[in-house]
């Protein structure tokens, strides 16, 4: 994962570029104790651009942990009042007057379970589109095809690397391989097709643009994902014209880099406090 602030037109980005600064103010915060608790293998602290450029101020990491982290301090922080459900499938919103009602979902032995709720978030990558449709909201969010590819290096490199033309990012991890290499998650091109299979032409087109920096790059391994992007490509958080739904989707390639940000928006949507971001670019009712 990459934290990004490189902007190809400062206009149309200006917007993200609010609640990426604030995203990253919350990774920084040496007051956040439950955020500085996690270990994710934070390790970039700046971004090369093409020319050899730096701008300070990025990070990079292993989204996996720090997920798996935050879940943690959660579960031992809010016991009493938190449940996590696994592996289940939301297959139905159920509605009541002007608001939502109950979630069903099906678990892996196909039982169906609906549940009560005061307010609902869908938040479901490219598939919040359909159960927005489902209730009569605009939710238009697309599959877009990205790659991520492991590479290892014995070159290290305490910066992310812009891959030429645009192409993506070379991420140093904090780990390295059982060789005592480095290891860089890269991450590119968007393809807009429903298919999910790994492309390796694109993988070598990955390796092979990371090797103009990194020339012993060898590949660990690769894989292919569909990123939830909006019409606009900037992430829908907040409230629908549903009573007490909301949504936090299309965050497309940066889920990461935006995510705290969402997170902060969205809470506060809900809970009716201030919040320094700018909620009307991100509104789910600038759709219709």
């Amino acid at each position: 994962m990459t934290q990004k602030f490189i902007y190809a037109n400062p206009k149309h980005y200006q917007c993200n570029k609010s609640i990426l600064e604030y995203n990253m103010k919350c990774l920084d915060d040496p007051n956040d104790e439950l955020i500085q608790s996690i270990e994710y293998g934070r390790c970039a602290t700046g971004t090369q651009l093409v020319d050899g450029t730096v701008v300070k101020g990025d990070s990079s990491g292993d989204i996996g942990l720090f997920c798996q982290g935050l879940l943690h301090e959660l579960k031992s922080r809010y016991s009493d009042s938190l449940t996590v459900v696994h592996g289940q499938e939301t297959i139905s919103i159920e509605r009541e007057g002007d608001g939502i009602c109950g979630v069903t979902s099906v678990d892996e032995e196909g039982k169906e379970v609906t549940r009560t709720t005061d307010a609902c978030v869908i938040a479901c990558g490219v598939a919040s589109a359909p159960l927005c449709n489902s209730l009569g909201v605009s939710c238009p969010v697309y599959p877009a095809k990205g790659h991520l590819v492991t590479i290892a290096s014995s070159i290290q490199c305490e910066y992310n690397i812009t891959l030429p033309g645009g192409m993506g990012y070379a991420s140093p991890m904090a780990i390295k391989d059982s060789k005592g290499r480095y290891l860089y998650r890269l991450s590119g091109f968007v393809d807009f097709t429903l298919n999910r299979d790994t492309n390796f032409d694109r993988v070598e087109s990955l390796i092979d643009a990371a090797r103009i920096q990194l020339p012993d790059a060898e590949m660990v391994d690769a894989s292919a994902c569909h990123r939830p992007i909006s019409a606009d490509d900037r992430p829908i958080v907040g409230s629908t014209a549903i009573r007490n739904l909301y949504l936090c989707t299309g965050l497309g390639s940066r889920g990461w880099s935006v995510g705290l940000g969402c997170g902060k928006l969205l809470s506060s949507t809900i809970l009716g406090s201030p919040c320094e971001i700018d909620p009307a670019p991100y509104s789910p009712k600038r759709f219709r």
